[in-house]
C-alpha cells in the first residue's frame, strides 16, 4: 500500500502562477500611474494657459481704449515671463464703429506632447 504523505507548502507551479498574476497586476498599476501623471501635467498646462489668457484680458480691460491693439508674446512661462516657457499668446482685436466697441480674442497655444490651444473672447466699449 501506498503511504499517504501530507504536503506542506506550495508547488513550483503554484508559485510561478502567483508570480505571473502579481506581475500583471504591477504592470497594470504602472500603466495607470503613467496615464495619471500625463493627465495631471496636461491639466496643469491647461490651467496655466487659461490663467495667461485671463490675465491678458484683465490687463487689456484696464488699458486705455485707444491703446488696445493686436499683439503676441512667445515662450511664456507659468508666470507670464517671456523667454523660457512653452506658451505662446496672441491678441486679436476687431474694432467696430457703430456702436464703438472692440472684440478682443486672446489665444494661448502650447506644444508639450501635442499642439493645444485655448481662446478667450471679450468685448470692450469706449
Amino acid at each position: 500500500m501506498w503511504n499517504k504523505i501530507e504536503q506542506q507548502g506550495f508547488t513550483l507551479l503554484e508559485i510561478m502562477i502567483a508570480v505571473a498574476v502579481f506581475s500583471i497586476g504591477i504592470l497594470a498599476v504602472n500603466a495607470t500611474t503613467i496615464m495619471v501623471i500625463k493627465a495631471n501635467n496636461m491639466s496643469k498646462n491647461l490651467t496655466t494657459a487659461v490663467n495667461l489668457a485671463q490675465n491678458k484680458l484683465d490687463d487689456l480691460k484696464t488699458t486705455n481704449y485707444g491703446s488696445i491693439t493686436d499683439s503676441s508674446d512667445n515662450d511664456l512661462d507659468e508666470k507670464g515671463v517671456s523667454g523660457n516657457g512653452i506658451f505662446d499668446r496672441s491678441v486679436s482685436v476687431t474694432t467696430n464703429t457703430n456702436p464703438n466697441y472692440k472684440t478682443i480674442e486672446v489665444e494661448v497655444s502650447w506644444s508639450k506632447y501635442r499642439a493645444r490651444k485655448i481662446a478667450l473672447k471679450t468685448i470692450i466699449t469706449e
